[in-house]
Protein backbone atom coordinates (compact mmCIF):
# COMPACT_ATOMS: atom_id res chain seq x y z
CA UNK A 1 0.00 0.00 0.00
CA UNK A 2 1.77 3.11 -1.34
CA UNK A 3 0.29 6.74 -0.99
CA UNK A 4 3.99 7.45 -1.45
CA UNK A 5 3.45 11.15 -4.31
CA UNK A 6 0.83 12.06 -1.50
CA UNK A 7 3.31 12.16 1.18
CA UNK A 8 6.24 13.37 -0.21
CA UNK A 9 4.39 16.80 -1.86
CA UNK A 10 2.97 17.20 1.91
CA UNK A 11 6.72 16.99 3.34
CA UNK A 12 7.74 19.19 0.98
CA UNK A 13 4.88 21.67 1.37
CA UNK A 14 4.37 21.72 5.24
CA UNK A 15 6.67 23.37 7.71
CA UNK A 16 5.91 21.41 10.89
CA UNK A 17 6.13 17.81 11.65
CA UNK A 18 5.78 15.10 15.00
CA UNK A 19 7.92 12.51 14.11
CA UNK A 20 7.30 9.00 16.39
CA UNK A 21 8.34 5.52 16.37
CA UNK A 22 7.10 2.80 18.36
CA UNK A 23 7.42 1.42 22.20
CA UNK A 24 10.57 -0.79 22.84
CA UNK A 25 12.33 0.69 20.19
CA UNK A 26 15.01 -1.21 18.41
CA UNK A 27 17.91 -0.15 15.72
CA UNK A 28 15.37 0.32 12.65
CA UNK A 29 12.59 2.59 14.93
CA UNK A 30 15.34 4.74 16.50
CA UNK A 31 17.90 5.16 12.95
CA UNK A 32 14.61 5.82 11.00
CA UNK A 33 13.37 8.88 13.58
CA UNK A 34 16.63 10.34 13.51
CA UNK A 35 17.74 9.88 10.39
CA UNK A 36 14.41 11.42 8.96
CA UNK A 37 14.18 14.14 11.93
CA UNK A 38 17.55 15.53 10.98
CA UNK A 39 17.63 15.53 7.42
CA UNK A 40 14.10 17.66 7.63
CA UNK A 41 15.87 19.94 10.27
CA UNK A 42 18.69 20.84 7.77
CA UNK A 43 15.67 21.32 5.44
CA UNK A 44 14.20 23.92 7.87
CA UNK A 45 11.27 22.47 9.25
CA UNK A 46 10.52 22.49 12.96
CA UNK A 47 10.55 19.05 13.81
CA UNK A 48 9.99 17.04 17.19
CA UNK A 49 10.76 13.84 17.70
CA UNK A 50 9.20 11.10 20.08
CA UNK A 51 9.13 7.63 21.08
CA UNK A 52 7.34 5.70 24.07
CA UNK A 53 10.32 5.27 26.67
CA UNK A 54 13.94 5.61 26.42
CA UNK A 55 16.35 5.38 23.51
CA UNK A 56 18.48 2.06 24.57
CA UNK A 57 22.10 2.50 25.67
CA UNK A 58 23.71 0.74 22.70
CA UNK A 59 21.60 3.15 19.93
CA UNK A 60 22.15 6.78 22.31
CA UNK A 61 25.63 7.62 20.49
CA UNK A 62 23.32 8.31 17.35
CA UNK A 63 23.73 11.94 16.48
CA UNK A 64 20.32 13.76 17.65
CA UNK A 65 19.65 10.85 20.34
CA UNK A 66 19.17 13.35 22.92
CA UNK A 67 16.37 15.18 21.00
CA UNK A 68 13.84 12.58 20.79
CA UNK A 69 11.40 13.31 23.95
CA UNK A 70 9.03 10.30 25.63
CA UNK A 71 6.62 12.91 27.15
CA UNK A 72 3.09 13.10 25.94
CA UNK A 73 2.38 15.10 22.63
CA UNK A 74 0.84 16.92 20.33
CA UNK A 75 -1.08 19.72 21.55
CA UNK A 76 -1.25 21.20 18.24
CA UNK A 77 -3.82 18.51 16.15
CA UNK A 78 -3.17 20.43 12.74
CA UNK A 79 0.42 19.19 12.56
CA UNK A 80 1.55 16.32 10.45
CA UNK A 81 2.62 13.30 12.57
CA UNK A 82 4.88 10.96 10.69
CA UNK A 83 4.72 7.23 12.27
CA UNK A 84 7.72 5.43 11.71
CA UNK A 85 8.29 1.57 11.77
CA UNK A 86 5.20 0.94 13.72
CA UNK A 87 2.59 -1.65 12.43
CA UNK A 88 -0.43 -0.41 14.35
CA UNK A 89 -1.50 2.37 16.49
CA UNK A 90 -1.38 -0.05 19.91
CA UNK A 91 2.49 -0.02 19.52
CA UNK A 92 2.89 3.81 19.93
CA UNK A 93 2.00 3.24 23.70
CA UNK A 94 1.19 6.57 25.77
CA UNK A 95 1.14 8.89 22.27
CA UNK A 96 -1.34 6.10 20.46
CA UNK A 97 -4.58 8.80 21.89
CA UNK A 98 -3.16 11.61 20.38
CA UNK A 99 -1.42 10.33 17.13
CA UNK A 100 -4.91 9.11 16.43
CA UNK A 101 -6.27 12.92 16.77
CA UNK A 102 -4.08 14.42 14.88
CA UNK A 103 -5.06 15.91 11.21
CA UNK A 104 -3.40 13.96 9.11
CA UNK A 105 -1.20 10.90 10.43
CA UNK A 106 1.96 9.44 7.70
CA UNK A 107 2.22 5.80 8.26
CA UNK A 108 5.98 4.77 6.79
CA UNK A 109 6.67 1.10 7.66
CA UNK A 110 7.73 -1.96 6.39
CA UNK A 111 6.05 -4.73 8.22
CA UNK A 112 3.60 -7.24 6.25
CA UNK A 113 1.11 -6.96 9.09
CA UNK A 114 0.63 -3.09 9.10
CA UNK A 115 -2.85 -2.16 9.89
CA UNK A 116 -2.39 0.87 7.43
CA UNK A 117 -4.07 3.32 10.55
CA UNK A 118 -2.82 6.30 8.30
CA UNK A 119 -4.39 9.17 6.56
CA UNK A 120 -1.66 8.31 4.43
CA UNK A 121 0.36 5.34 4.38
CA UNK A 122 3.35 4.20 2.99
CA UNK A 123 4.51 0.53 3.41
CA UNK A 124 6.33 -1.79 1.91
CA UNK A 125 6.78 -4.81 2.87
CA UNK A 126 9.75 -5.91 -0.18
CA UNK A 127 12.31 -3.06 2.14
CA UNK A 128 14.59 -4.77 4.48
CA UNK A 129 13.68 -1.76 6.93
CA UNK A 130 11.95 1.27 7.35
CA UNK A 131 15.10 3.12 7.41
CA UNK A 132 15.77 1.86 3.75
CA UNK A 133 12.56 3.53 2.62
CA UNK A 134 13.60 6.88 4.67
CA UNK A 135 16.80 6.68 2.82
CA UNK A 136 14.25 6.29 -0.79
CA UNK A 137 12.08 9.22 0.43
CA UNK A 138 15.57 11.66 1.26
CA UNK A 139 17.21 11.12 -1.79
CA UNK A 140 13.79 11.51 -4.31
CA UNK A 141 13.28 14.77 -2.41
CA UNK A 142 17.22 15.61 -2.74
CA UNK A 143 16.64 16.20 0.99
CA UNK A 144 20.16 16.36 2.64
CA UNK A 145 22.05 13.72 4.04
CA UNK A 146 25.56 13.80 6.15
CA UNK A 147 27.64 11.72 8.17
CA UNK A 148 25.39 11.57 11.84
CA UNK A 149 22.32 11.04 9.22
CA UNK A 150 23.92 8.25 6.92
CA UNK A 151 24.86 6.68 10.21
CA UNK A 152 21.02 6.76 11.72
CA UNK A 153 19.95 5.12 8.41
CA UNK A 154 23.11 2.36 8.59
CA UNK A 155 21.79 1.09 12.05
CA UNK A 156 18.60 0.99 10.98
CA UNK A 157 18.93 -1.21 8.17
CA UNK A 158 21.90 -3.38 9.59
CA UNK A 159 19.82 -3.77 12.57
CA UNK A 160 16.88 -5.05 10.90
CA UNK A 161 19.31 -7.14 8.63
CA UNK A 162 20.72 -8.88 11.36
CA UNK A 163 24.08 -7.63 10.03
CA UNK A 164 22.37 -8.54 6.54
CA UNK A 165 22.44 -12.15 7.66
CA UNK A 166 18.46 -12.21 6.86
CA UNK A 167 16.71 -13.08 3.93
CA UNK A 168 15.12 -9.61 3.92
CA UNK A 169 18.53 -8.38 2.88
CA UNK A 170 17.90 -7.84 -1.20
CA UNK A 171 20.06 -5.98 -3.73
CA UNK A 172 18.86 -2.65 -3.30
CA UNK A 173 19.74 -3.18 0.55
CA UNK A 174 23.02 -3.00 -0.40
CA UNK A 175 22.82 -0.69 -2.98
CA UNK A 176 21.59 1.63 0.02
CA UNK A 177 24.22 0.38 2.40
CA UNK A 178 26.97 1.29 -0.63
CA UNK A 179 26.03 4.82 -0.70
CA UNK A 180 25.42 5.51 2.94
CA UNK A 181 29.28 4.15 3.60
CA UNK A 182 30.15 6.59 1.21
CA UNK A 183 29.83 9.40 4.08
CA UNK A 184 33.22 7.68 6.03
CA UNK A 185 31.01 5.05 8.20
CA UNK A 186 33.20 2.30 10.04
CA UNK A 187 31.21 -0.45 9.74
CA UNK A 188 33.70 -2.58 12.03
CA UNK A 189 33.27 0.13 15.00
CA UNK A 190 29.45 0.60 14.74
CA UNK A 191 29.09 -3.32 14.76
CA UNK A 192 30.99 -3.56 17.53
CA UNK A 193 28.40 -0.98 19.68
CA UNK A 194 25.42 -2.29 18.24
CA UNK A 195 25.53 -5.92 18.15
CA UNK A 196 28.78 -7.26 19.94
CA UNK A 197 29.10 -5.30 23.22
CA UNK A 198 26.73 -5.85 26.37
CA UNK A 199 26.50 -5.28 29.37
CA UNK A 200 27.37 -7.64 32.23
CA UNK A 201 24.12 -7.54 33.24
CA UNK A 202 23.04 -8.87 29.39
CA UNK A 203 25.09 -12.18 29.82
CA UNK A 204 23.88 -12.72 33.59
CA UNK A 205 20.04 -12.28 32.40
CA UNK A 206 21.20 -14.55 29.38
CA UNK A 207 22.87 -17.33 31.53
CA UNK A 208 18.97 -17.86 33.55
CA UNK A 209 17.06 -17.68 29.91
CA UNK A 210 19.42 -20.14 28.82
CA UNK A 211 19.10 -22.05 32.30
CA UNK A 212 15.12 -21.92 31.84
CA UNK A 213 15.70 -23.76 28.15
CA UNK A 214 13.31 -26.40 27.24
CA UNK A 215 12.91 -28.29 23.85
CA UNK A 216 9.80 -29.85 22.15
CA UNK A 217 8.55 -31.42 19.20
CA UNK A 218 11.95 -33.45 18.78
CA UNK A 219 13.93 -30.26 19.47
CA UNK A 220 11.94 -28.62 16.70
CA UNK A 221 10.77 -25.89 19.22
CA UNK A 222 12.82 -24.26 21.91
CA UNK A 223 11.06 -21.92 24.66
CA UNK A 224 13.27 -19.45 27.01
CA UNK A 225 11.83 -17.67 29.92
CA UNK A 226 12.70 -14.78 31.96
CA UNK A 227 10.82 -12.90 34.67
CA UNK A 228 10.55 -9.56 35.68
CA UNK A 229 12.05 -10.87 39.27
CA UNK A 230 14.75 -12.16 37.35
CA UNK A 231 15.79 -9.67 34.92
CA UNK A 232 15.71 -7.32 38.08
CA UNK A 233 18.02 -9.47 39.98
CA UNK A 234 20.41 -9.52 37.27
CA UNK A 235 20.93 -5.69 37.22
CA UNK A 236 19.32 -5.73 33.74
CA UNK A 237 17.61 -3.14 31.88
CA UNK A 238 14.45 -4.14 29.40
CA UNK A 239 16.91 -2.98 26.88
CA UNK A 240 18.75 -6.24 27.80
CA UNK A 241 16.24 -8.49 26.44
CA UNK A 242 16.88 -7.52 22.73
CA UNK A 243 18.69 -10.57 20.95
CA UNK A 244 18.17 -12.92 23.64
CA UNK A 245 15.21 -14.50 21.64
CA UNK A 246 17.72 -15.59 19.11
CA UNK A 247 19.71 -17.91 20.94
CA UNK A 248 16.37 -20.30 21.09
CA UNK A 249 16.03 -20.37 17.10
CA UNK A 250 20.19 -20.78 16.78
CA UNK A 251 19.86 -24.42 17.78
CA UNK A 252 20.89 -26.79 15.28
CA UNK A 253 17.37 -28.82 14.94
CA UNK A 254 15.02 -26.00 15.63
CA UNK A 255 12.28 -24.30 13.53
CA UNK A 256 10.62 -22.21 16.28
CA UNK A 257 12.18 -20.13 18.61
CA UNK A 258 10.15 -19.06 21.56
CA UNK A 259 10.71 -16.17 24.69
CA UNK A 260 8.66 -15.84 27.01
CA UNK A 261 8.51 -12.57 29.18
CA UNK A 262 6.50 -12.66 32.43
CA UNK A 263 5.81 -8.85 32.89
CA UNK A 264 3.14 -9.27 35.79
CA UNK A 265 1.06 -11.71 37.20
CA UNK A 266 -1.33 -10.42 34.27
CA UNK A 267 1.07 -9.87 31.44
CA UNK A 268 3.45 -11.88 28.95
CA UNK A 269 5.52 -10.61 26.18
CA UNK A 270 6.18 -13.07 23.50
CA UNK A 271 8.81 -13.28 20.75
CA UNK A 272 9.05 -15.54 17.96
CA UNK A 273 11.95 -16.41 15.85
CA UNK A 274 12.02 -19.06 12.95
CA UNK A 275 14.20 -20.72 10.26
CA UNK A 276 11.16 -21.55 7.76
CA UNK A 277 7.89 -20.59 9.21
CA UNK A 278 6.06 -17.58 8.71
CA UNK A 279 6.15 -16.57 12.91
CA UNK A 280 4.42 -13.16 11.67
CA UNK A 281 0.97 -15.21 10.67
CA UNK A 282 1.73 -16.97 13.94
CA UNK A 283 2.11 -13.45 15.93
CA UNK A 284 -1.03 -11.92 13.73
CA UNK A 285 -2.96 -14.98 15.45
CA UNK A 286 -2.34 -13.67 18.69
CA UNK A 287 -3.18 -9.99 18.35
CA UNK A 288 0.71 -9.40 17.52
CA UNK A 289 2.79 -8.65 14.65
CA UNK A 290 6.16 -8.63 13.02
CA UNK A 291 8.04 -10.73 10.40
CA UNK A 292 8.33 -13.78 8.65
CA UNK A 293 11.47 -14.69 10.83
CA UNK A 294 10.61 -12.73 13.37
CA UNK A 295 7.77 -11.21 15.28
CA UNK A 296 6.61 -10.88 19.04
CA UNK A 297 3.25 -10.36 20.69
CA UNK A 298 1.71 -8.80 24.13
CA UNK A 299 -0.77 -11.07 26.24
CA UNK A 300 -3.16 -10.82 29.09
CA UNK A 301 -3.34 -12.96 31.50
CA UNK A 302 -1.80 -15.77 33.56
CA UNK A 303 1.74 -17.31 32.52
CA UNK A 304 0.48 -20.73 32.02
CA UNK A 305 -2.82 -19.76 29.92
CA UNK A 306 -0.92 -17.86 27.95
CA UNK A 307 2.21 -20.34 27.54
CA UNK A 308 -1.19 -23.13 27.00
CA UNK A 309 -2.23 -20.88 24.29
CA UNK A 310 0.74 -19.65 22.59
CA UNK A 311 2.53 -23.67 22.67
CA UNK A 312 -0.67 -24.96 20.96
CA UNK A 313 -0.57 -22.46 18.25
CA UNK A 314 2.96 -23.38 17.73
CA UNK A 315 2.41 -26.90 17.90
CA UNK A 316 -0.41 -26.13 14.94
CA UNK A 317 1.87 -24.32 12.39
CA UNK A 318 4.99 -26.55 13.40
CA UNK A 319 2.53 -29.71 12.15
CA UNK A 320 1.67 -27.74 9.06
CA UNK A 321 4.93 -27.18 7.83
CA UNK A 322 5.82 -30.76 8.57
CA UNK A 323 2.63 -32.35 6.75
Amino acid sequence: MSDRSAILDIIKKEASFNLISHMLPDGDSIGSLLGMGKSLMLAGKNVKMYTPGHIPRKYSFLEGAELVNNEIIIEDQEITTIVLDSSDPDRLGIFKDAVMKSKTIINIDHHVTNQLFGTLNHVDSNASATGEIVYGILEDMDLEINEGIAEALYVAITTDTGSFKYDNTTPLTHQVVAELLRFGLSPGNLSQKIFDERPLSFYILLREALSSLEMYEDHAISVMTISKDIRERSGASTDELEGIVNYTRNIEGVELGILFYVESENEVKIGFRSKRLDVSVLAGKLNGGGHAKAAGCRMQGDFESVKARVMGEAFKMLHELQA
